[in-house]
C-alpha cells in the first residue's frame, strides 16, 4: 500500500518502464496496489525511483514521489536499482464487487460448456474477452497491451503440448501405436476388465515419473487404435486412463504441475520428500480404489458383451510397423525427450524446451520440406486455443481477487480455531477447498495463489502448523481435484481433444460422473491418510 499525503479517492497504480517499453521489467508491481489518495488537481503521472535496500532485516523498496515525501512498498527480490513511472487511474465503483463478478463469469462459462451451445474453445475465448471487459471497466478503461495479456498464458504448458503433439504425430505415421495396441490386446487374454486395469495401471505408474499430459499424449492414440480393432467405444478407457493419470501424477514432484510449483516454492520440500510422504498414499490406497471404482462405474460396458475371439497371428500380420526409418528417427527423439524428462530433478530445465527441441529435430529429418503438413495434421489447434483462452480467463479472474478471496477465507477459518484442533482442521480445509476449486478452476494459478497463504499460516502458528504438512494437503487437493470435471486438469482437456479428433466426442457430462466420483473417493482417502499419519499418530 502506497500512501500519498493528500486526500483523494482510491486509485490503482501500474508500473511502466521509463524506456517506453510496455513490457514491465521484473520485478514489477502488479495492477491492484491501491493508492489511498492522489493529487486530484493535476492527475499527472508521478515519477518515482525504487531503490532496493538490503542493510536491514526487513528489506523494502523506497519510493520517492514528487517532493520530499518518502514511501515504502512491499519488496519483490531484486538487486540494484530500478527506475519507473507510476500512473494512477480511478477505480470504477464496480471494483468493490470484483470477486462476485469474477465468480459469475466462471459460472456462466461452465454453464455454456455444459450446454454445448458452441464449441468449448469459443466459450473459453469469449469468456476471457468478457472477463477482460469487466476488468478494464473496473480500472477506469485502462487497457492492457497484448504483450501483457500474453503473460497470463502458461507458455510452458502450451509449449509442452505443441512439442509432444508433433512428436506423437510423427510416431502415428509409423504404425507403432497399432503394434502396441495388438500387444496389449494379447495380454488382456480376452477380458475387457483386465484390459482396462492394465491400461489404467500403466498410465498411473507412467504419470508418476512423466508429466501426465505427456503420458496421455502417448497412451491415448494406442487406446483408440486398440478399441478400433475390437470395434468398441474407446471413451470409457480414455476417461479411466486420464483419471488414473491425475492420481498417479500426484505421487511425485515431477508428476503434476502443482507439485512442481510446491517443490520450487518451499525449500523444505524435495523429490525424496514426495516419495516418502505422498507416494505411499497414492499407490497403496488411491490407485487400487480408483481402479476398482472405474471397473464398477463401467461394469455394464465391460461385461455386457464378450471380447471377440482374436486371431493373434492375423492381427500381428495386419498391424505391423510400416515406416521403420521414420520410427527410428521419431522413436529415438521421443526416447531422449522422455529420458530428459525423467532427469528433471537434476537439470531443472523447463520441459517445454525439451519437447520443442525434440519435435523440431524430428521434423527436420522426417519432413524437411513439408513443415506445413506436420503443423496441419499433427497439432490439435483447437485444444491449444482452448488452453490459451482458459489461462487468460482464470488469470483475469484471479486479478479480480477470486482466488485470493478463497485463500483469505480459508486462512481466516483456520486461524480462528482452537490450537489443539488447528492442524486437523487446516489439513481438511486446505485439502477439500483445493480439490473443489481445482475441479472448476485451473489448478496451476490456484496453487500459486495458495503458496503465500500456506506460508503465512505456518509462520503465524509455527507450534501447531508444520509447513511441510500443509504442503502435502495442498498437493493432494490440487492434483486429485483435477479429476472433478473435464476442465480440472490439462490432461483431461488434451485427452478430450484427441478423442474428439478421432471421431469420439467427449463432453463435460461424459466426464462428470466418473471424474467427480473418483475425486471424492481419493480426496477422502488422502484426508484420512493425512489425519492418521500427521495428527492422530
Amino acid at each position: 500500500m502506497v500512501d500519498w499525503e493528500n486526500p483523494g479517492e482510491p486509485h490503482v497504480i501500474d508500473v511502466i518502464s521509463t524506456t517506453g517499453n510496455p513490457q514491465v521489467p521484473p520485478p514489477y508491481y502488479e495492477v491492484g496496489y491501491h493508492v489511498e489518495s492522489f493529487d486530484n488537481a493535476t492527475h499527472e503521472a508521478a515519477a518515482a525511483v525504487a531503490t532496493y535496500e538490503t542493510d536491514s532485516s526487513s528489506a523494502h523498496r523506497t519510493l520517492e514521489s514528487g517532493g520530499d515525501a518518502v514511501h515504502t512498498a512491499p519488496d519483490v527480490p531484486h538487486h540494484g536499482e530500478l527506475t519507473f513511472n507510476l500512473y494512477a487511474a480511478t477505480l470504477h465503483p464496480m471494483a468493490s464487487s470484483s470477486v462476485l463478478v469474477a465468480g459469475l463469469i466462471m459460472i456462466f462459462v461452465y454453464l455454456f460448456i455444459l450446454l454445448e451451445v458452441i464449441h468449448r474453445t469459443l466459450v473459453a475465448i469469449f469468456g476471457s474477452f468478457v472477463a477482460l471487459f469487466f476488468f478494464f471497466m473496473m480500472h477506469g478503461g485502462h487497457t492492457e497491451s497484448i504483450s501483457t495479456l500474453m503473460l497470463h498464458m502458461e507458455w510452458s504448458t502450451l509449449g509442452l503440448l505443441f512439442g509432444m503433439m508433433l512428436l506423437v504425430g510423427e510416431l502415428s505415421h509409423t504404425g507403432v501405436f497399432e503394434w502396441c495396441a495388438v500387444r496389449l490386446l494379447i495380454m488382456s487374454k480376452g477380458s475387457f476388465n483386465r484390459l482396462i486395469v492394465l491400461l489404467c495401471g500403466l498410465v498411473a505408474l507412467s504419470s508418476a515419473f512423466l508429466d501426465n499430459v505427456t503420458t496421455m499424449l502417448l497412451i491415448a492414440p494406442v487406446t483408440i487404435d486398440m478399441c478400433h480393432i475390437l470395434g468398441v467405444d474407446p471413451r470409457p478407457y480414455l476417461i479411466g486412463e486420464v483419471l488414473l493419470s491425475n492420481v498417479g501424477g500426484t505421487a511425485t514432484l515431477i508428476g503434476d504441475p502443482p507439485n512442481i510449483i510446491i517443490g520450487s516454492s518451499f525449500e523444505e520440500v524435495g523429490f525424496v520428500d514426495f516419495i516418502v510422504n505422498v507416494f505411499p498414499c497414492i499407490f497403496f490406497f488411491c490407485v487400487p480404489v480408483s481402479l476398482f471404482m472405474i471397473t464398477r462405474i463401467y461394469k455394464y460396458y465391460l461385461t455386457s458383451e464378450k471380447m471377440v475371439t482374436l486371431d493373434v497371428r492375423q492381427l500381428k500380420k495386419t498391424y505391423q510397423v510400416y515406416d521403420e526409418p521414420r520410427l527410428l528417427i521419431a522413436g529415438t527423439s521421443t526416447f531422449f525427450v522422455i529420458l530428459i524428462f525423467f532427469l528433471h530433478p537434476l537439470h531443472h530445465k523447463d520441459t517445454a524446451w525439451i519437447a520443442l527441441l525434440g519435435a523440431f529435430i524430428t521434423i527436420a529429418f522426417t519432413n524437411p520440406h513439408d513443415v506445413q503438413d506436420a503443423l496441419r495434421n499433427h497439432v490439435e489447434w483447437d485444444t491449444l486455443l482452448f488452453f490459451a483462452g482458459l489461462f487468460v480467463l482464470v488469470e483475469v479472474c484471479a486479478a479480480m481477487g477470486l482466488l485470493q478471496a478463497i485463500g483469505n477465507a480459508l486462512a481466516a477459518v483456520i486461524s480462528s480455531q482452537p490450537e489443539e484442533s488447528q492442524l486437523a482442521i487446516a489439513i481438511t480445509l486446505i485439502l477439500w477447498v483445493s480439490a473443489i476449486t481445482s475441479a472448476f478452476l485451473d489448478n496451476i494459478p490456484y496453487t500459486a495463489t495458495m503458496i503465500p497463504v500456506v506460508t503465512i499460516l505456518a509462520n503465524e502458528m509455527p507450534e501447531t502448523l508444520d509447513i511441510k504438512t500443509l504442503a502435502w494437503a495442498l498437493s493432494f487437493g490440487a492434483c486429485l481435484g483435477g479429476n472433478g470435471t473435464l476442465l480440472g486438469a490439462s490432461a483431461n482437456i488434451v485427452t478430450a481433444g484427441i478423442s474428439t479428433s478421432r471421431g469420439y466426442g467427449m463432453t463435460f457430462l461424459n466426464f462428470l460422473y466418473p471424474g467427480m466420483t473418483v475425486m471424492i473417493a481419493t480426496v477422502a482417502i488422502a484426508n484420512l491418510y493425512m489425519l492418521v499419519v500427521y495428527v492422530w499418530i
